[in-house]
């Protein structure tokens, strides 16, 4: 239910610029990573199941589908669910007499502390009949973010579409490293920002052209976010992400074969990284995820 930066389960796997076992191999590689997605699309921990978010404000914050409610969830909801109470940033939970609620999969009746946590640590999760909600910290904030096991976004989900698997956009990139490693603060859809370790640019050749793009880094791998020529067309308009391996001997790989979208495309609840303004390539990359059915 929380954003994450990459999706869970969806490995990187770095091949030599020659693929390794020809181009056919390199192909159902590709296949079988974007059925893995489609998968994780249809899995408990999909942003599909994302349908709400919500502000916590200091003190007592009551839950339920009550009109009444401070945080009013879906009609489907119990009436009362429970009180969230906040206190600077130490966060309890009591459950609402005759409702049954659990707290990471255990059953709950009293007053109960809460771990809330930024990704990629676990915040506690409450659950109730069809839902399942969690507090995250975002930009100085704390938000409700809220789960339905019925969502209609779930429901509606056609499956993800591709761009026809090319070699030709599997391509080694030379990071261009920065004196000192930098910490920049990235703005995200739901107004927030939030700060992102920068060590570099990576430099890659591309349709004739030498480009350029920001890479933050992320675990032990590089995180890309950047738009096109095909955003807000075949492409999602907010722009796309994917990964990259750590470079070795300064080099790494960029394969916008497996360029895949925010979660912003799919739920209007969920919060993502903005693609910086220096990371707007001047060409198409017609490889990756498309948003043909949106």
């Amino acid at each position: 239910m929380t954003l994450r930066l990459s999706k869970p389960g969806l490995p990187l796997v770095v091949l030599a610029v020659r693929v390794a076992g020809g181009v056919d191999a390199y192909v159902a590689e590709i296949q079988k990573w974007r059925q893995q997605s489609d998968t994780f699309m249809r899995s408990e921990k999909s942003p599909l199941r994302l349908v709400g978010r919500f502000k916590v404000e200091e003190g007592a914050s009551t839950l339920g589908s009550d009109p009444a409610s401070t945080i009013v969830f879906p009609g489907r909801a119990p009436r009362q669910i429970g009180t969230v109470m906040r206190r600077g940033q130490a966060f309890s939970f009591e459950p609402a007499t005759g409702t049954q609620v659990a707290i990471n999969g255990q059953p709950v009746t009293r007053s109960t502390v809460l771990e809330v946590a930024k990704n990629p640590k676990p915040s506690d999760r409450i659950s109730v009949a069809d839902f399942t909600f969690a507090i995250r910290p975002s930009g100085g904030d704390f938000y409700v973010l809220l789960q339905d096991s019925q969502s209609v976004f779930l429901r509606e989900f056609k499956g993800e579409t591709w761009f026809p698997v090319d070699p030709a956009y599997r391509i080694e990139a030379q990071l261009s490293p920065y004196e000192k490693e930098q910490q920049v603060l990235v703005p995200y859809t739901a107004g927030s920002a939030e700060p992102f370790k920068v060590s570099g640019d990576v430099i890659f050749q591309l349709m004739g052209q030498t480009l350029r793009l920001k890479v933050f880094v992320s675990g032990d791998h590089l995180f890309v976010m950047f738009r096109d020529g095909t955003s807000e067309k075949e492409t999602y308009g907010g722009g796309r992400y994917m990964e990259a391996a750590a470079p070795q001997n300064g080099k790494t790989i960029l394969d916008f074969n497996k360029a895949y979208n925010p979660y912003c495309a799919f739920s209007p609840y969920a919060s993502c990284p903005i693609p910086p303004r220096q990371n707007r390539l001047p060409i198409p990359i017609a490889a990756g995820e498309t948003y043909l059915n949106h």
